[in-house]
């Protein structure tokens, strides 16, 4: 699974003009996410229509060979693939980082900045606590949730992005579907609370019908193979709070899923990444004198303000999934309250389009979540909307 929400892709371009403009010319679709998705959710299909949320679907592939080029060419730049990153290089105090050590202490790498980008499964918390520094405390939220994928060829559909979202506690199942590059179907199936999609594709193929989507059914039914089916279980979000120990080294920043990784299914770890990166790169052309003293600290700040709205989006959700495993279901008052309204906003995605344009734009992260408690939302969504109500079966749409 690979998304990239739209103020990641806006964002994506200020680094790197004309990279929409590669990934168009390479095949990969950019379309209107309202009018050529198909969008599904436990009230039913929403209509399509015009929202000018643009919604640019490619494989991981395209999108990081693309970049990748883009970044090889700069000629202050110097790839050292196949090394591996084993520990930091510190100053005398430990106080300072002042590079890398590589392959088992059989080299060092010095530099005036380190940036941790290793991702979800980065080793910096055991470095800091080998350097005396206290282990980082880390928040996890786990809906026990996992996803598997497969790239199928399928003729052209009359969409060009499908996607059902599941609904805690009573409909664990969803799936997201991206037309993208060379005439290939990205279809990612998952479920949540432990009802995981299989990775036999026969059975794959079953889950896939349980949730009930025509659309997706007649893809499947029309395609063929091109992959095999891969699994990703570790979808916890998990954030380490690097901007709240009491001391902090000069010179080491972390970013991205570093410092936070998402439940890949709300597709906001790339747009996240993106925005920290150009931080970082603001924060630097600040300093154009070269004095980094003290901007490492003042950098895990700046990524922590940048994370708080899409952590607190994405771990919504997952929250009840995490209760309803943890406590046999019983869920803190505030988050059943925070829950009943969400159920009724996703009735109103359905009924009322302005509802999902706003709903759009808060998920691609173009509008602030406040836009969907706002007054004129909240009283449609008191007097017009109406609950969820529980559904049988582990698949139920």
């Amino acid at each position: 699974m690979h998304g990239l929400l739209a103020r990641g892709a806006q964002q994506l371009e200020e680094l790197f003009p004309g990279l929409q403009g590669e990934l168009l010319e390479a095949g990969a679709p950019l379309f209107d996410h309202a009018e050529l998705a198909s969008t599904t959710v436990w009230a039913g299909t929403v209509p399509r229509s015009r929202s000018g949320v643009q919604a640019h679907a490619f494989s991981r592939g395209l999108l990081e060979s693309t970049i990748r080029r883009r970044v090889t060419a700069l000629p202050q730049v110097r790839i050292r693939a196949g090394s591996t990153a084993e520990g930091l290089l510190w100053d005398a105090g430990r106080s300072r980082v002042e590079g890398v050590v590589l392959q088992g202490d059989a080299e060092t790498l010095p530099a005036d900045l380190v940036v941790d980008a290793s991702g979800r499964f980065s080793a910096l918390p055991d470095w800091l606590e080998a350097a005396g520094y206290p282990r980082p405390r880390t928040t996890v939220v786990d809906a026990g949730l996992a996803y598997a994928t497969r790239i199928l060829e399928a003729p052209a559909q009359d969409y060009l992005g499908l996607q059902q979202m599941n609904s805690a506690p009573h409909r664990p199942r969803g799936t997201f579907v991206a037309g993208v590059e060379q005439g290939r179907w990205i279809v990612t199936l998952f479920g949540a609370g432990g009802d995981h999609p299989p990775t036999r594709p026969d059975a794959w193929v079953d889950f896939a019908r349980s949730l009930g989507n025509a659309d997706l059914d007649k893809l499947i039914s029309s395609s063929t193979d091109a992959s095999g089916v891969r699994q990703f279980t570790r979808t916890e979000n998990r954030r380490t709070e690097y901007a709240a120990m009491s001391r902090w080294p000069d010179r080491l920043v972390a970013v991205g899923d570093s410092v936070c990784a998402f439940n890949p299914v709300f597709g906001q770890g790339m747009t996240v990444a993106v925005l920290e990166t150009a931080a970082l790169g603001q924060a630097l052309t600040r300093r154009r004198s070269g004095e980094l003293t003290g901007l490492a600290r003042e950098f895990q700040r700046q990524a922590q303000r940048i994370l708080r709205l899409p952590w607190l989006m994405s771990t919504s959700e997952d929250l009840v999934w995490h209760h309803h495993r943890e406590n046999q279901g019983k869920l803190p008052l505030l988050l059943r309250v925070a829950n009943w309204y969400k159920q009724r906003l996703v009735y109103l995605v359905v009924h009322d389009p302005q509802v999902f344009h706003t709903f759009l734009r808060v998920y691609h992260m173009l509008t602030p979540p406040t836009a969907m408690g706002a007054p004129r939302m909240l009283a449609k969504v008191l007097f017009r909307a109406r609950s969820a109500a529980p559904v049988p079966g582990p698949g139920a749409a």
